[in-house]
């Protein structure tokens, strides 16, 4: 955008006249930098990242949370089960778009399930999704919060750093996500997120 269109216009014209953040997706940011209900996030750098799972990393500060955080459970006869860690943008890309279209939803209902690429926490490197081992069946679902899993992680899972990201009504709009995790234990995750605690305070 140039300087000449900064000046002249305000803020809530200016967003509609950039153009859209993602290619592909016909919405823009809203006036505190939200596409369609999710903060915009940078993507992990691959030299902070560790393996957590087969085919699943996290940034170093969080997988020594994670592990530790498993440890625990096990130790009280929980498991559990690395769903899903960091994605690169693209793969987030992928998920959303062609689910999506797999299922003929609009980009809003998609945004309430998935966020856009470039717009979730899981490329922070600091986000997890989590599962039951004992009950598969729950993954990825509302059910997840009737499991042991889920009941030992509300329980448990501050002392290790990681918050529920988007609990029923939260102030983003986002649905309700009971696997869904992030890591808040370092300056650099508390800051990171802070536009999303500072969403809620208001």
């Amino acid at each position: 955008m140039s300087v000449a269109l900064a000046l002249a216009f305000p803020e809530p014209l200016r967003l509609w006249l950039s153009p859209p953040p993602v290619q592909g997706l016909d919405a823009r940011t809203s006036a505190d930098g939200r596409l369609l209900g999710h903060f915009p996030y940078g993507e992990a750098s691959p030299d902070d990242l560790v393996d957590v799972a087969p085919g699943q990393a996290l940034h170093r500060d969080a997988a020594e949370a994670l592990l530790a955080m498993q440890r625990a459970a096990a130790a009280d006869g929980v498991e559990l089960v690395v769903l899903s860690a960091f994605r690169p943008a693209e793969l987030q890309e992928e998920l959303f778009f062609a689910i999506k279209s797999e299922r003929n939803q609009s980009a809003l209902e998609r945004a309430q399930v998935s966020a856009p690429p470039g717009f979730s926490e899981h490329s922070t490197g600091y986000a997890v999704d989590l599962g039951d081992a004992y009950a598969p069946q729950s993954q990825l679902s509302v059910n997840f919060e009737g499991t042991q899993a889920f009941a030992w992680l509300q329980a448990n899972a501050a002392r290790y750093h990681f918050t529920l990201s988007f609990p029923p009504g939260n102030a983003q709009g986002v649905s309700y996500e009971p696997w869904h995790w992030r890591f808040e234990g370092t300056a650099a995750a508390l800051q990171l997120f802070e536009p999303a605690h500072r969403l809620t305070r208001s």
